[in-house]
Parts: structure tokens; C-alpha cells; sequence
């Protein structure tokens, strides 16, 4: 009887415990299954806060799509780089790359990318993307032979921005105007450019607006890192003052050291004097917290760049004192000329989750979802004219939408940056090429003409000329 009772309570363990690893397993299974609906989709990008705001508004949208997004962030300058080293070596692991407009002929020469124009062959893909909502004066840096291949998110013009309250001071313009014998107002030409930055450049303890200025003030900070920020800041000089942008794209002559080029070379030499110090480690965000600092009088950069630090309270001591203008006129018939610029994740050529990545961009670079981008940044620039017309962004958003109609009322002249696979190589030789004459290594013409004959090389190399 004895043997009865024990085995009978052995079965009864046995069969509990049984019972709980089943219970176990189909908890973990569960688990397992619920994990296993979500489709992760990695974005390699630069660790820029607008592309962190990107993926925190995507993983929004994705939860109920079943989708999420994980980021891996490099330096803005290796971005292109590590997607091309990986898709000549068949990695399959990214689903997202973003894009600036000047890497998109490289792109689409290497076939890095899947178009995004490609997807609009199923008319309800198109209408998921309503291209005709994209402003096209900022969204044609992204498209070429006819596709656009990255999905348009940040217009990024460049602007000049100014220290309204110095500009306006009346101790400052009485001064200004005793020394340059005209009135001091906002720069519409390169010489007033440089003028008024000379003017502004004081040393510590000097009187700025009214007070000792606390460190070093500068005329003007302006990006200068190697590796693309000194030379999206040269560029401007550069058509400003009649030259081609490294060549000239009718006859595929480089025209590197031409006059035009060798005048643009040695006015930015020029301004370089009224520069903030240790501009060549300084990136475009870098600059703007020098800004931010209250130590210069004026910049030249990327819309967003500006917006999204001086107009920080948490880090700026400028907040409301810098005000927007177009970029000065050099030659008459280039009126504010500038470079523009446009920056997009494209979905990589390949990825094993195109359709899924395709509408989760869709869906989070639509109308509302770009307001929500701009929700956590402030500073995004939108390239959908729905987003700029919108009258909560009118509201919310008056510099970003102040800079914007200037931009589109003022018909600045504007060229994008050439189709050519071997843009980047070209431009890494002029920019190295100025980075040395600004260093004193080399004088302009001789750099100059040094970046002429190399990029002749380059040309020669890829049979553009004889």
C-alpha cells in the first residue's frame, strides 16, 4: 500500500513537473514568435540629430507595421565610403543608406542603391509618395539620369546669418561707418562680406555690441574640416565669383586654376584672416557652437546647421539674435549664388527587405510624418511643399519658413553639384589643394594649379579628354 501512495505521488511530480516545462515552452515560444514578427531594417548614417530624430519617428511608425530600425552611425565623411567598400563586397547588412546629393552620380555609377523612383512602377506605391508634393528646386541634388535615388528628407540651403543685434548697434554702425565710409548693414557683396568681418574681429577684452567681449571675437566662422565641410563652404565663393565647379561639364575641361577659380582661391584666403581659430578641425555643427558662444559676427552655412544650435537655449547665448539673409552677389549675373544641397536615406541595392523599407520611409517621410521629425527637430528644413504651407509649421517653424521663402522668393542662382562618378576624388584635390594655401604651405596659384593638373590625371584616367 506503502508503494502504492509513493508511486502514485511520483507520477503526480512527474506529470506537474511535466506540465510546467510544457507551459515554460510555450511561453518561450511565444516569445520566440511575438520576436520573431518584427523585421529589424539597419540605416547606416552619420550621427547627425536629424537622423536620430529620423529613426526614433520611424520605430514609431514601424510598430504597427511589424518593423523597427537600428542605426549604426560614422563620421558624416565615411558614410559613402563604407557603403561602397561593402557593396563591391556583396554585405548584405544594411537596408538603409543616407545620401548627400554630391555622392548620388557615385552612387548610381556604382549601383549602391535601388532608385526610389523604381518602386513608382505600382501606382500605389507613387501615391504612397506623392512626388509631386517634393519642392523641386531642393530635390534635384537627388535625382540623376532621370531616378531619384534617395527618398528626399532635408533640404539644407546655404544662408548667411548675421548678428542683427550687432548690426544694429549704434555704436557699431557709427564706428563702421567712420572706417568704410558707408552704412553698416547685412552683406550683399562679397567686398562688404569681407568688410564686415574684418570690422567684427576683436580681441578678448575688446568692446563688442556694447561689452568686452569674454574671448577672442570673430568676423565670421566658416567650417573647415577636410573631408567636404571646407570645400561645401568654398564652393559658394567659387560660383559666386563666375567659376565652373571644378570643371567645365560642356567641354569636360577641368578649369581648376582659372582666373575666375584663382580670384575665388584668394578672396577666401582673404576672409580666412577673420575666421574663428581651428576652423580646419571644425565641422559645420563645430562652427556653430562657436557661434553659439557669442563669438562671431556672421557664418555661411547650411540652413539647419545655424537653427538647430544658435537657436538651442540649452547651449546658445545668442537665442534670437541671428537672422537669415541669401548669400552676397559677386557676379552680376549670379545673384546669390549658391551650391544646393539635399540629403535622404536610399534603400541599399542589397538589402533583402526593399519592399518593407520602401514603405516604411514612405509612410515616415510623408506630410505627417516629417512634422513629426520636425516635432524633435526643429531645425529639419522639409522638402514637401505640403509641410512649408502647412499653418501649424507656419507657426511653430517661422524661421525655418522666413529662410525658406526667401529662398523661393528670391530665385537665388542655383546649381547642383555636377554628374560625375569621380566627383568625390576631384573634389578631395581641389579641397586639399586650399587647405594647403590656407595653411601658408602653398600660394593659391600654385595650389591651384597643382589640383589643375591632377584632376586632369583624374579626367584622362576615366576618358573624359585626351
Amino acid at each position: 500500500m506503502v508503494m502504492r501512495v509513493r508511486t502514485v505521488r511520483r507520477l503526480a511530480i512527474g506529470m506537474g513537473a511535466a506540465l510546467l516545462l510544457v507551459v515554460l515552452s510555450l511561453g518561450t515560444l511565444s516569445q520566440v514568435s511575438r520576436a520573431a514578427s518584427v523585421t529589424t531594417l539597419t540605416f547606416l548614417a552619420p550621427k547627425f540629430d536629424e537622423w536620430e530624430a529620423f529613426v526614433k519617428v520611424a520605430n514609431s511608425v514601424g510598430k504597427d507595421m511589424g518593423l523597427e530600425v537600428r542605426a549604426e552611425y560614422l563620421p558624416w565623411e565615411d558614410v559613402f565610403n563604407k557603403a561602397l567598400l561593402d557593396s563591391k563586397s556583396g554585405v548584405k547588412t544594411w537596408d538603409m543608406v543616407y545620401a548627400y546629393n554630391t555622392w548620388v552620380p557615385g552612387i548610381a555609377a556604382s549601383k549602391i542603391f535601388t532608385p526610389i523612383s523604381d518602386f513608382y512602377a505600382s501606382p500605389a506605391n507613387k501615391l504612397l509618395v506623392k512626388p509631386d508634393d517634393f519642392i523641386k528646386e531642393t530635390t534635384a541634388g537627388l535625382e540623376y539620369q532621370g531616378k531619384l535615388w534617395a527618398y528626399p528628407v532635408l533640404a539644407a540651403p546655404y544662408m548667411l546669418g548675421y548678428r542683427s543685434d550687432l548690426l544694429a548697434n549704434a555704436d557699431e554702425r557709427k564706428a563702421f561707418k567712420v572706417k568704410y565710409a558707408y552704412d553698416l548693414v547685412v552683406p550683399d557683396t562679397y567686398k562688404r562680406l569681407l568688410d564686415v568681418s574684418q570690422f567684427f574681429t576683436r580681441k578678448k577684452g575688446e568692446m563688442v555690441g556694447g561689452k568686452a567681449a569674454e574671448e577672442d571675437f570673430y568676423g565670421i566662422c566658416l567650417a573647415g574640416k577636410p573631408g567636404g565641410f571646407l570645400f561645401h563652404r568654398y564652393e559658394m565663393v567659387l560660383v559666386a565669383f563666375g567659376a565652373d565647379l571644378i570643371y567645365d561639364q560642356k567641354t569636360m575641361k577641368p578649369t581648376v586654376n582659372s582666373k575666375e577659380s584663382i580670384a575665388a582661391a584668394k578672396y577666401y584666403l582673404e576672409l580666412h584672416k577673420y575666421q574663428q581659430s581651428g576652423s580646419e578641425g571644425h565641422t559645420g555643427g563645430g562652427t556653430q557652437r562657436v557661434m553659439a558662444a557669442d563669438r562671431c559676427a556672421l557664418t555661411m552655412d547650411a540652413l539647419d546647421n545655424p537653427l538647430s544650435i544658435v537657436e538651442d537655449r540649452k547651449i546658445s547665448k545668442i537665442v534670437g539674435k541671428v537672422k537669415y539673409a541669401l548669400l552676397p552677389t559677386q557676379v552680376t549675373s549670379r545673384p546669390h549664388a549658391h551650391v544646393a544641397d539635399a540629403n535622404g536615406p536610399g534603400i541599399y541595392a542589397l538589402s533583402t527587405h526593399k519592399d518593407e523599407t520602401f514603405k516604411l520611409l514612405a509612410k515616415t517621410l510623408s506630410t505627417e510624418g516629417t512634422k513629426e521629425i520636425m516635432k524633435e527637430y526643429p531645425a529639419l528644413v522639409p522638402m514637401r511643399a505640403s509641410v512649408i504651407e502647412d499653418p501649424q509649421v507656419r507657426k511653430d517653424y517661422p524661421l525655418v519658413v522666413e529662410a525658406m521663402s526667401l529662398v523661393i522668393k528670391g530665385k537665388p542662382w542655383t546649381v547642383f553639384v555636377p554628374p560625375l562618378k569621380e566627383w568625390i576624388q576631384a573634389q578631395e584635390i581641389v579641397e586639399s589643394a586650399l587647405s594647403a594655401a590656407l595653411a601658408g604651405q602653398k600660394s593659391p596659384e600654385d595650389a591651384m594649379n597643382e589640383a589643375q593638373g591632377k584632376v586632369v590625371d583624374l579626367f584622362k584616367r576615366a576618358g573624359y579628354i585626351k
